[in-house]
């Protein structure tokens, strides 16, 4: 009900509206003051990619991005296209990670969603299965789950008897586990060589990371 649902909404607009403060006030004292040099390293973190994360990009470009997200997140659609078009702009010089953290108290499909992403991992077609949640992440009952694997092609018994046994439900809950321990409250949080990026930011904030971890691998 939406008295169980109130608190958890609250939270989240809350750490929404002081994201989104935190980077217009950082946006406007770049613009309004002079040229500003960054020389310290910026903080990053430990990000632990396994071989078997879906993944798009050579597991040797110097550049990795590791995208925490929520299937049923409008934040999360918001920021697709945004590093999509980053992995066409540089190619084998980046690397995009997908790790699941359904934020269940506010979207109640997203856990069984990312357990049907792992299905889907599992047959190879993890981004095709990507695309098409997030284009209906309104409607992600388990019926249509299943139906949209047959659509992208998926073997539908396979898929089927994965997502009913639960099969990946312990690795959702680990890479929730793994998220939290980072600190990660909201989607999409997005690490880029480590460097934290909350939220849907816009392209040239992606970009600017990039180029800075990418100017430091040449030094």
């Amino acid at each position: 009900s939406f008295e169980q649902m109130s608190q958890a909404i609250h939270q989240y607009l809350e750490e929404q509206r002081q994201a989104t403060a935190k980077q217009d006030l950082i946006a406007e004292l770049r613009k309004a003051g002079p040229p500003v040099r960054i020389l310290m390293d910026p903080p990053r973190v430990t990000v632990a990619v396994g071989s078997d994360d879906a993944s798009q990009g050579v597991a040797t470009a110097p550049v990795t991005v590791v995208e925490y997200s929520d299937f049923q997140c409008p934040f999360c659609q918001r920021v697709m296209p945004t590093l999509t078009a980053l992995r066409t702009k540089y190619g084998d010089k980046m690397r995009l990670v997908w790790k699941d953290f359904p934020l269940t108290q506010i979207h109640p499909q997203a856990f069984v969603a990312a357990q049907a992403g792992n299905c889907a991992r599992e047959q190879g077609k993890f981004w095709e299965y990507h695309d098409r949640l997030f284009a209906n992440q309104e409607a992600l009952q388990p019926e249509l789950l299943k139906k949209y694997a047959a659509e992208v092609g998926l073997d539908a018994g396979k898929f089927n008897a994965c997502l009913d046994s639960s099969k990946y439900e312990a690795r959702v809950q680990e890479s929730l586990g793994a998220g939290t321990r980072l600190g990660i409250t909201s989607t999409p949080t997005v690490y880029v060589n480590g460097r934290m990026v909350n939220r849907a930011q816009p392209m040239d904030v992606f970009q600017a990371i990039i180029d800075d971890e990418l100017a430091r691998t040449t030094k």
